[in-house]
C-alpha cells in the first residue's frame, strides 16, 4: 500500500490498519478466496495464534520496527511466519531478523527461507493468474500500529479477555458497500490477504468472534 496515496485521500495511515471491515465485505473477499482453494490444494482458510503468545514475541523483540507475516508453504499447504524486522522488503536479512511460527517458536533462517521460497515456486505459482501475475510475499505493519490495533479492541470489549486472534485469508475485488476505501479495494484488486478477529469468551475450544480489522501493507 502506499501510504501516501491513503492520506491524499483523506485516510490516515493508522486508521486504515485499524479500520474495521463489514461482514459483507469480509464475506465477499472470503468467498473469492475460497473458491481458488477449489481449483487449488493448499490453501488453508484461517489461522489462530495465542494471544499471550503473539504479546511475548511483541515484548521480546520490541527493539524491531516491523512484523511481518510471511507466506510460507509447508508440506503442501499455506501457512504463516512472523517475522520482526527493521526493514519492510520482502528479503530475509539472516541473522537480523527474527522468526518464528504461530506457536512462538523460533524457525531457524535457512529453514524459514526455505518455506518462503517453497511458498513462492509453489502455491504463488498457481495463484498467480488469479492475482494479476503478483506474487503476495507478506502483509507487514509497525509495531507500533499492533499496539493501536490493541487499544482499540480493549476499548471496543473492555470487560472481557481476550484470548486469540484469528486470520481469516481473503482476495480483494472491488466493492462499494464502504465508499470511503472502495478506492483501496480497487487498487487491491485479487491481492491476497487476511483480515484479523479477536477471538474470546473461550468455552470447550470454542470462541466468540469480533469484527473483522484489516491490517497492514501487502508486499510486493
Amino acid at each position: 500500500m502506499e501510504l501516501e496515496k491513503l492520506q491524499d485521500k483523506g485516510i490516515d495511515q493508522k486508521d486504515f490498519f485499524i479500520k474495521k471491515i463489514k461482514k459483507e465485505i469480509e464475506d465477499i473477499f472470503v468467498e473469492r478466496y475460497r473458491n481458488l482453494g477449489k481449483g487449488i490444494s493448499g490453501l488453508t482458510k484461517s489461522f489462530f495464534i495465542d494471544l499471550e503468545i503473539f504479546k511475548k514475541l511483541l515484548k521480546d523483540n520490541q527493539n524491531k520496527k516491523y512484523c511481518k507475516f510471511y507466506y510460507i508453504q509447508k508440506d503442501t499447504s499455506l501457512n504463516i511466519g512472523i517475522c520482526f524486522s527493521d526493514n519492510y522488503q520482502c528479503t530475509i536479512k539472516e541473522k537480523e531478523d527474527k522468526l518464528y511460527n504461530l506457536l512462538g517458536e523460533t524457525i531457524p533462517d535457512e529453514n524459514f527461507i526455505k518455506m518462503k521460497n517453497d511458498f513462492e515456486n509453489g502455491l504463488a505459482d498457481k495463484l498467480s493468474p488469479y492475482t494479476n501475475k503478483i506474487k503476495d510475499v507478506l502483509t507487514f505493519y509497525t509495531l507500533e500500529d499492533i499496539q493501536t490495533y490493541f487499544e482499540t479492541i480493549k476499548n471496543s470489549h473492555p470487560n472481557i479477555t481476550i484470548n486469540g486472534l484469528k486470520f481469516n485469508m481473503w482476495q480483494y475485488c472491488p466493492t462499494n458497500i464502504d465508499s470511503r476505501l472502495s478506492a483501496e479495494f480497487i487498487k487491491r484488486n485479487n491481492r491476497i490477504s487476511f483480515c484479523v478477529h479477536a477471538l474470546f469468551n473461550k468455552k470447550n475450544d470454542l470462541y466468540d468472534e469480533g469484527d473483522a480489522y484489516d491490517l497492514g501493507n501487502l508486499m510486493p
